[in-house]
């Protein structure tokens, strides 16, 4: 009976958790970025014409990795229309990654463009970070010198 549970989770998009804490206390699931990834920043940005909020610019931070992370996720009337979607970041100062790179993802997405990150190497401990979205040709954003380690 317990397989048939699984699958039916599985068919109706419950994930299992990505690491569970074997002394006993609550699972923990992985985020978009990783399991090393937290939240440090949830963005808003608004339809240019609207008052509208079609998306959110989610950064991320591995203290393991010492890299940053962004997902640019539709909300509104964004969430579920494809549209011209793009999640880019860079360390402050740098030049914007070319799409498609590990820095910038751009497509016809539905529900969000990401995840991308910094570049291998560059330690964003001590570092700002910039990055932009855009969810249809209203919805756009970017961000300057932002979460400063």
């Amino acid at each position: 009976m317990s397989i048939i549970g699984a699958v039916a989770a599985l068919l109706l998009g419950f994930a299992a958790p990505a690491s569970a804490d074997s002394g006993g206390g609550a699972s923990i699931m992985a985020g978009p970025c990783g399991s090393s990834y937290a939240l440090v920043g949830h963005h808003p940005v608004g339809n240019q014409y609207t008052d509208r909020i079609d998306m959110y610019l989610d950064v991320y931070y591995s203290s393991t990795a010492r890299r940053n992370c962004l997902v640019a996720n539709h909300s509104g009337d964004a969430y579920g229309e494809y549209r011209n979607s793009l999640a880019k970041i860079r360390p402050s100062g740098y030049a914007w990654p070319a799409c498609p790179s590990v820095g910038c993802d751009q497509g016809n997405y539905a529900y969000y463009a990401g995840p991308v990150y910094t570049p291998a190497g560059v330690d964003m401990s001590h570092r700002c970070v910039d990055f932009g979205g855009m969810a249809g040709i209203q919805v756009d954003k970017i961000l300057y010198n932002q979460h400063c380690g």
